[in-house]
């Protein structure tokens, strides 16, 4: 089964997510930042404004509560586990 492609803003969000105590918790995370990295590293600049934009990260390049909630549910529907800390 082939993996779809990740779009530029959902990565540059993941991005931001990792660099958080819980992004960095999570497992596997880094890897699949890391897979798309070469296609999508050189929207970065762009995709943190379209997500800016779109409200998913504030303007110095923070995630609002709608992004960490966006963020949250991506990282379940990658499989890696529970993002949150909560049950």
């Amino acid at each position: 089964m082939t993996r779809a492609k990740m779009n530029a803003v959902t990565w540059a969000a993941l991005d931001v997510y990792a660099g958080t105590v819980e992004g960095a918790a999570v497992a596997g995370l880094g890897e699949v930042l890391k897979r798309e990295a070469p296609r999508l590293g050189r929207l970065k600049n762009a995709a943190r404004s379209t997500a800016s934009a779109l409200g998913v990260l504030t303007p110095d390049g923070h995630l609002t509560a709608q992004g960490l909630a966006a963020v949250r549910a991506h990282v379940e529907r990658l499989g890696l586990g529970s993002a949150g800390g909560e049950s």
